[in-house]
């Protein structure tokens, strides 16, 4: 299937590694040209070199703090002269926030406040735009109830889904789509369950059992989830949550 992906331009936050680099990989390798951020310097210049590679689209790589709205303002106007314009955006980095006020006011600075300096930046490029789409990762532990609620990761990553359905009502008629992508567990190397595996495999060997397929997601697996999403393929869709789980949450998705 051609996703029709040739010549979009696509931002994506937090594609040094994990999930967003795998996004980032496969929008290349569909022909877009990509602009993507990170925190690690010399992470995002690696993963720059290693797209550039990949497809022959262009790779704009710039080190952002997303709590930041000065430097989110900044560097989604770079991209956007650079790469002529923007017509995928791709909300992927969170503050992973546990347990305490440091945490909720972290990942509430970048999850929710981050997104939503993204929207107000990328907005009027994405008007311009013909295949005009929003991507913003949620995560199952905002679809059901997960252990201790004073853990802010999954509570907040909620009020991004809800986010992400109003702007679907309300951009709809200005031709963008936004919807969530809400992976289960996924596991690579250097990653949350990589780090739960090695400290805590009790823990981990509990909730791979919890998962019918009795494997968790690779990034690739959720990256082709939101290239597709992202594409015009998807042209019908907007306002939706995809759990990519494998089976792992139990409830019922009308």
């Amino acid at each position: 299937m051609d996703l029709g992906l040739t010549g979009a331009n696509a931002l994506i936050t937090g594609a040094s590694r994990g999930i967003g680099f795998a996004i980032a990989t496969q929008l290349v390798a569909e022909g877009a040209n990509v602009a993507i951020c990170g925190r690690d310097e010399n992470q995002l210049a690696e993963a720059a070199e290693k797209l550039t590679t990949q497809g022959p689209g262009r790779v704009h790589a710039t080190p952002v703090d997303v709590s930041d709205a000065d430097q989110i303002n900044r560097w989604v106007t770079s991209a956007a002269d650079d790469l002529a314009g923007l017509d995928i955006v791709v909300s992927n980095v969170s503050g992973m926030g546990g347990p305490g006020l440091e945490a909720w006011e972290r990942n509430f600075r970048i999850d929710v406040l981050g997104f939503h300096h993204l929207m107000v930046a990328a907005h009027p490029h994405l008007q311009k735009s013909s295949r005009a789409s929003v991507i913003a990762l949620g995560t199952t532990a905002a679809t059901e109830t997960f252990g201790d609620p004073t853990v802010a990761y999954g509570s907040l990553k909620a009020a991004l889904i809800h986010q992400i359905s109003g702007y679907a009502q309300k951009w709809a008629g200005e031709g963008i789509r936004c919807n969530a992508v809400s992976p289960g567990p996924v596991l690579f190397e250097g990653g949350a369950w990589d780090t739960v595996r090695t400290n805590n495999p009790e823990m981990f060997e509990r909730i791979l059992g919890m998962i019918p397929r009795g494997s968790m997601a690779s990034p690739q697996e959720i990256a082709s989830v939101v290239t597709f999403l992202s594409s015009p393929a998807a042209s019908i869709i907007t306002g939706v949550n995809v759990v990519a789980d494998g089976g792992f949450t139990k409830m019922v998705k009308f």
